[in-house]
């Protein structure tokens, strides 16, 4: 099947799914958080599970969305009132920019630690020159298939500067996906710069904006424009796994 959009046909049967499974046995974790545990019901007179005499399989899962695989917040993330994403996402589809960019190396003198950053200067020349679109991809480099499986705990991930956020803001990003744990340092004392300034909280909270983290985009994807399906489960939290899919645009 296939759809036009913006004079660009887009082929539906042919997504590329950027979303990371969640799985016990693989999948990324970040911020201490066990692997997700899928186990079966089981009480005096049943058990969910075929294999072991039950007649169904019937299984609890249980994970944190923030640190088992992809998912998708808003700003009830960080904000003393609760703002579920269930209902800051109500359109899933988008025209999105994929960049891949390789985070710099940079001296951290208050943590006293080498850091990797993403900076002003490279989202800038990264998007100085595209279409400006809603949403936006960072893959960053090195970009092994090891990030698919990682324990990002105590690692010190590669993280997004404020400046980067505000130059991310002036192109009017509203959807901002990227294949690391978080947009923020995993240790700032609780400061979440970046996800304050792409909120714009606590001045003028903006609602319908998510960020979508722990994505993973094979090498072979190639930078460009896609269209973005962006999905989530119906569930009244600040965050939710996410499943994203792009889809290539073809000239008629």
């Amino acid at each position: 099947m296939k759809i036009l959009i913006d004079n660009k046909l887009i082929d539906l049967t042919k997504g590329i799914d950027i979303s990371l499974p969640l799985s016990p046995n693989k999948g990324a974790t970040a911020w201490y958080c066990e692997p997700v545990k899928i186990w079966p019901v089981e009480t005096e007179t049943f058990i969910g599970k075929v294999s072991k005499g039950g007649s169904t399989n019937f299984n609890n899962i249980q994970l944190n969305p923030h640190g088992n695989g992809t998912h998708t917040e808003n700003v009830g993330h960080i904000s003393k009132k609760f703002y579920s994403i269930n209902d800051s996402l109500k359109t899933f589809h988008f025209l999105a920019n994929l960049v891949t960019l390789t985070p710099k190396p940079f001296y951290n003198k208050r943590w006293q630690e080498e850091d990797l950053i993403i900076d002003d200067l490279m989202i800038e020349n990264s998007l100085k020159t595209l279409k400006q679109n809603k949403a936006l991809i960072i893959r960053t480099l090195p970009n092994e298939f090891e990030k698919k499986n990682k324990n990002y705990s105590h690692t010190n991930p590669p993280y997004i500067t404020e400046k980067a956020v505000e130059v991310i803001n002036s192109f009017g990003i509203e959807h901002l996906l990227i294949d690391l744990p978080s947009v923020d340092r995993e240790n700032d004392n609780g400061e979440l710069k970046a996800h304050r300034k792409f909120w714009n909280y606590p001045k003028k909270p903006l609602l319908h904006k998510t960020i979508t983290e722990l994505v993973f985009i094979d090498n072979l994807i190639p930078d460009g424009e896609y269209f973005l399906n962006l999905q989530i489960i119906s569930v009244e939290n600040d965050a939710s796994p996410s499943k994203p899919v792009i889809y290539k645009l073809y000239e008629q």
